[in-house]
């Protein structure tokens, strides 16, 4: 009779542990499923924000640039309505970047995420404003008076296009921080949840080792999310080269490698001829169709290691590792007339043996880049090295 009172404890406490640990089993595989849906969630939120914020950046400087241009078209009487296809553009631009902005407002954001959006909305908002004001005089106003309203629009308006830009790119680093923040919290979870996996044994060994499958599934899943974040954040959507970002960053390494090496590099701006044009001409597609191509066609005449990135608008970026002047030309020269549907371009090519910034080297290559157009576009202009200048 005692034993089998015994017997019928010992039965109780083994299906007790048994269901304990089925329980536990069920739960940790709850816990970790909702771990790795939340991370899936975050991540794929975060995506989608920091594309929002690279077209909102890429938008934000295509405003200014055609709102410069179109200073200069109204100095040279050209009319300031939409018959002038900048004009046209100009407004569809500020339309697609206030349209942005205000979807920006509907994505989850933290307070202060959400007050530097709200600053670079007051930035572009107040742009609006001053280039409402002073178009009238732009229109209609002598030259003298179009002289000062386009002074006094530049003066008062590119500030707060660079606000608005620089609170865009601090909202960009902290969307970046905050989904690596909660992709590293959801590993964790996961993690935590395969170590009471393991723990089990016994009974639900069986169940235990299923369950620890499915979460590192899980898991290189979340990496693989969290690659191509990363991934997407230096790549340019629609060309598939190197964006703006990882330009800066890979231009920094350029330098540091000439230095090291005491081999010079070589810093290009290439920038497409009369591109606006053929935009109207052809419609936003072919324009796409046609950046995108002529990225190809210049990446696939580079070697291994040079680098090339869309700057912005139709404007590239390429940086030549262990390269002079002399040979740099001898590229571009072979470039023109490479170009899908006859495109041509215009280039400005400066060199470094990395002693400075890198602001300073593509600001020479800026200023050769203008040259070449001044000039008459489909050429390459050299700037002359700092080093070169010193000498002089």
């Amino acid at each position: 009779m005692a034993q089998g009172q015994r017997f019928g404890w010992g039965m109780a406490v083994s299906v007790l542990a048994v269901m304990v640990l089925v329980f536990a089993a069920l739960v940790s595989s709850w816990l970790g499923l909702n771990a790795e849906e939340r991370g899936r969630v975050a991540l794929e939120q975060a995506a989608q924000l920091e594309r929002n914020v690279v077209e909102a950046r890429t938008l934000t400087a295509t405003a200014a640039s055609l709102q410069s241009d179109l200073v200069l078209d109204a100095l040279r009487g050209q009319p300031m309505d939409e018959r002038n296809p900048r004009a046209a553009a100009y407004r569809q631009t500020l339309d697609a970047l206030r349209a942005l902005l205000e979807r920006m407002r509907q994505a989850p954001l933290d307070g202060a995420e959400r007050q530097m959006l709200g600053s670079a909305q007051g930035g572009i908002e107040r742009f609006v404003r001053i280039a409402e004001e002073d178009a009238g005089r732009l229109r209609t106003g002598s030259r003298t008076d179009k002289l000062v309203a386009a002074n006094a629009l530049l003066d008062r308006a590119r500030p707060l296009v660079d606000q608005a830009t620089q609170q865009i790119r601090s909202l960009e680093r902290s969307v970046a921080s905050r989904a690596a923040e909660a992709a590293e919290d959801a590993r964790e979870a996961a993690q935590r949840a395969r170590v009471l996996l393991i723990a089990f044994g016994g009974t639900s060994l069986l169940l235990a080792l299923i369950l620890a499958r499915t979460l590192s599934e899980s898991m290189a899943r979340r990496a693989e999310l969290v690659d191509e974040l990363a991934e997407m954040a230096r790549v340019d959507g629609l060309t598939g080269v190197l964006n703006r970002r990882a330009w800066d960053e890979e231009l920094a390494r350029g330098l540091e490698r000439a230095r090291r090496t005491g081999k010079p590099c070589s810093v290009a701006l290439v920038d497409l001829d009369h591109f606006k044009r053929f935009n109207d001409a052809h419609g936003h597609q072919r324009g796409d169709a046609l950046l995108r191509s002529t990225a190809q066609a210049f990446a696939a005449r580079l070697r291994n290691d040079d680098l090339i990135a869309r700057y912005g608008g139709e404007e590239f970026a390429v940086l030549l590792h262990g390269c002079d002047l002399e040979n740099a030309m001898r590229l571009f020269d072979r470039l023109q007339g490479m170009l899908p549907a006859g495109q041509t371009f215009s280039a400005g090519v400066t060199s470094s043996e990395g002693r400075e910034e890198g602001q300073a080297v593509v600001g020479r290559a800026d200023a050769a880049l203008y040259r070449a157009k001044e000039l008459g576009r489909n050429r390459t202009v050299v700037a002359p090295t700092e080093e070169l200048r010193t000498a002089a």
